[in-house]
Order: C-alpha cells, then sequence, then structure tokens
C-alpha cells in the first residue's frame, strides 16, 4: 500500500484539477485533504470530472485560514491566478512544505524578489509546473546534446505557433495584463526554461512584440451573443463551427477578442545572448491554426543540426561531415505533450524524500526575470540585461547593455 500524501491546494480551476488527476494516477496513496476556494461547488465539479475523490475534503474559504491547518498537511500545490502566485508561496514559505507552484512563479521584479527571499535555500524543495522540460522528447533532445554528437553548439532557434491561440483573447482570466503579466510570461516562460537547459546562463534579451489582428474597437466586454456581427465573425460560435477549428476560442460563448483595451500581443520575437557566448532567438505567434502548429526548436553544433517539434512528435539529427541523418519518433502519452506525468511523479517523489525538483525555484525565477526583461525590451526598444536574481541589486538597471562583441583576429 502507497503511503498516504495530504495535499492542500490553494485556487482548484482546471488546470489543477486536471493535474490532481496526474498526481492521483501516479501515487494512489496522495488525498486532497484540503482547499482553499471560494468557490466550493465549482471545484466539486472540477475534481469528479477528473476522478478525484472529495469525500474527506477540507474546505477553506482562503489561503491564510488554510495554511493555519498546514500541520496537517504533507504538502501544497498553488494554482490560482498569476498575479497571485508569489503572494500566496510567500505566505506558506514559514511550514516548509514541498510545493507545487504553477508558472509563472512571479509577474514583477518587486514579486521574483519577494518568492526568492522566502525560500532562498529551499528551491528544490518547489516544483515549478515546467513540464515541456521533462517530456520524454525533450530528454531525447538532452540525451543527444549531452553525448556530444552535435559539437560546439552556438545558435538555438525557438518557435512557439500555438494552434488554440485565441483562447488568450477570448477568456476573460487570459486576457486581463494585470492578473497574467502578459505574453512573455504565459507562453515564453515555458520555451525560456528549456532554453536554458540547452545552452546555460542567459545575459540580455532584445526583444519586439506586435498585437495587429486581435484587439481593436469592439467594446470591451461585448460577447458573441449580443453581436450584430456573430454570424460572419470567423471567431464567433458560428464562425468556429464553419471552420471546424475552434482557434482556442471554443464553441460557447465567449468575450470578443477584437474588444479594445487589450493589451496583449499577438506575436513577439526576442534575440537571447548566453554567459559562453551562444545566442539564442525565439518566435511566438497566436494567430497560427490547424497544422500551421509548431513548437519546438533547431540546435546547431559544428559536427551536426538537431531540430525537435512537440507537436509532430519528432527529433531529427543531421550530421555535417558524414553521411547520416537520424530521425526519432517520441510520442507524448499524457498532458502537456507527456511532461504532467513527468512531473507528478517528480512532486510525488520529492514529497516523500526520494529526490530533488527537476523544475525547482531557481529556474523559475530565471525564466521569469527573462520574460520581464522581455517585456522591457519590446517597450525600450534597447537589449535589456536579464539580471542575477540572487544579488541583492536584482534587477538593477545601470545602463543599457549590449552583448559582448567578437574578438576577430586581423587577417
Amino acid at each position: 500500500m502507497e503511503r498516504k500524501l495530504n495535499l492542500g491546494v490553494i485556487g482548484l480551476g482546471g488546470r489543477a484539477a486536471s493535474l490532481l488527476g496526474v498526481f492521483r494516477r501516479v501515487h494512489s496513496g496522495l488525498r486532497v485533504a484540503a482547499v482553499a476556494d471560494p468557490d466550493r461547488d465549482g471545484v466539486r465539479h472540477r475534481l469528479r470530472n477528473a476522478e478525484v475523490p472529495d469525500r474527506d475534503t477540507a474546505f477553506f474559504p482562503d489561503a491564510d485560514e488554510m495554511l493555519r491547518h498546514a500541520g496537517d498537511l504533507d504538502a501544497l500545490m498553488i494554482g490560482t491566478r498569476c498575479n497571485i502566485h508569489t503572494p500566496i508561496a510567500v505566505n506558506a514559505a514559514p511550514t516548509g512544505l514541498p510545493l507545487y507552484l504553477e508558472k509563472p512563479v512571479a509577474i514583477s521584479h518587486e514579486q521574483i524578489v519577494a518568492l526568492r527571499d522566502a525560500y532562498r535555500g529551499r528551491e528544490k524543495s518547489v516544483v515549478v509546473s515546467f513540464p515541456l522540460r521533462v517530456t520524454p522528447l525533450f530528454r531525447k533532445v538532452m540525451e543527444v546534446v549531452e553525448s556530444g554528437r552535435l559539437g560546439v553548439v552556438n545558435q538555438v532557434q525557438v518557435v512557439n505557433y500555438v494552434p488554440y491561440g485565441g483562447v488568450y483573447y477570448a477568456r476573460e482570466t487570459y486576457r486581463d495584463f494585470d492578473v497574467t503579466g502578459g505574453m512573455w510570461l504565459q507562453k515564453a516562460t515555458h520555451d525560456f526554461d528549456y532554453l536554458n537547459a540547452l545552452l546555460g546562463t542567459p545575459t540580455a534579451v532584445s526583444a519586439v512584440m506586435t498585437r495587429k489582428a486581435y484587439g481593436g474597437d469592439m467594446p470591451h466586454d461585448l460577447r458573441c451573443s449580443a453581436c450584430d456581427l456573430a454570424d460572419t465573425c470567423l471567431e464567433s460560435p458560428q464562425g468556429v463551427a464553419r471552420r471546424g477549428d475552434d482557434g482556442g476560442v471554443g464553441t460557447s460563448d465567449h468575450l470578443c477578442v477584437f474588444g479594445d483595451g487589450i493589451k496583449l500581443q499577438d506575436a513577439g520575437a526576442a534575440l537571447l545572448a548566453y554567459e559562453d557566448g551562444s545566442h539564442a532567438s525565439y518566435t511566438q505567434n497566436f494567430l497560427s491554426r490547424r497544422s500551421a502548429a509548431s513548437r519546438g526548436a533547431t540546435v546547431t553544433g559544428y559536427e551536426a543540426t538537431l531540430s525537435f517539434d512537440w507537436y509532430k512528435g519528432t527529433v531529427t539529427v543531421i550530421d555535417h561531415h558524414r553521411d547520416r541523418v537520424d530521425s526519432f519518433n517520441v510520442r507524448a502519452t499524457s498532458g502537456h505533450l507527456g511532461g504532467d506525468e513527468a512531473l507528478a511523479r517528480n512532486f510525488v517523489d520529492v514529497c516523500l524524500g526520494r529526490d530533488e525538483s527537476r523544475t525547482d525555484l531557481a529556474s523559475g525565477l530565471l525564466s521569469a526575470a527573462m520574460c520581464l526583461a522581455a517585456r522591457e525590451s519590446a517597450h525600450t526598444q534597447r537589449w535589456t540585461p536579464v539580471g542575477d536574481v540572487y544579488l541583492e541589486t536584482f534587477p538593477n538597471r545601470v545602463a543599457p547593455i549590449q552583448p559582448t562583441p567578437l574578438h576577430v583576429e586581423p587577417a
């Protein structure tokens, strides 16, 4: 019989419920012992859908009340809206319990500092929800890279062409910039994390962002059900039904994606400089649909080039100096491209003292700092330092930073 794990959950929405279902599948002894969420009926419905028992679950109206009973718990999970991930995690830190923390871990420099200080020395007791890094496909990528087959790597090109991007402009919780921090923190935080696994320590970012399709001059709170243009609009439930692909907006009534006041970009790009002299380019686009979807990267070294794409489930290695091409098919078997199950197993192992976090808080803080640097750079149109989140002066912006120029010997 598996050891019991009493988990306390703060903020139990759809994402948290689906993860709890995975947690239970990998460790049947895990029990949702306590939940802090004002929507008790909604929580019970989501738990039932995820096949997670709630017979003995204690419900609390807020996080503070639940944390006063933390002595009955073995671990915590925070799945609230993004802007309160940090304050709740900081309040939970004195419990000393292992923590599963949704991304982004912070949405401002002040939050990064607060979270850093609250968990200093205990970063590996926190599992950040970065599933891409632990997917079977990316583990294969790292196996090839670490084998040395690519030789010296000088560049990585990362793409994230999101086929469900409409969701970020149609749902109130996603399109509120003050809650989410914007699309760098919503999407690039995952991609920057696995990029760091490939290249190491980032130093500076230069970024641009665009909003040309979504947003507009329609009323901000207009819903499709009250719109005279719904019959012809591509993003309405009627339009979705005609095209057969919901693009993330869904088939039910939703907010107008062309509403005024939407601050989110619908495309962004960044150049990232790394400590070892390598660099990366990153592109995110939220207009891609159907088979235009792509998420992955091309890693170029002296000996070979490696390309991978999670949507296709493929890894391809092309040798440069011999006639050899290897292709691997690595299909996901669970949510988030196979990463959710790996995260769940790691979290259970952290709770049981069998392992440390594979996606720890330090990686979450660094990724958040990169996203904030990209956001700042896109507004200032300057190279922006990422900063060392463990320096007391973080995020000291003394002067615009330029990557170190190459030294080229004269001919």
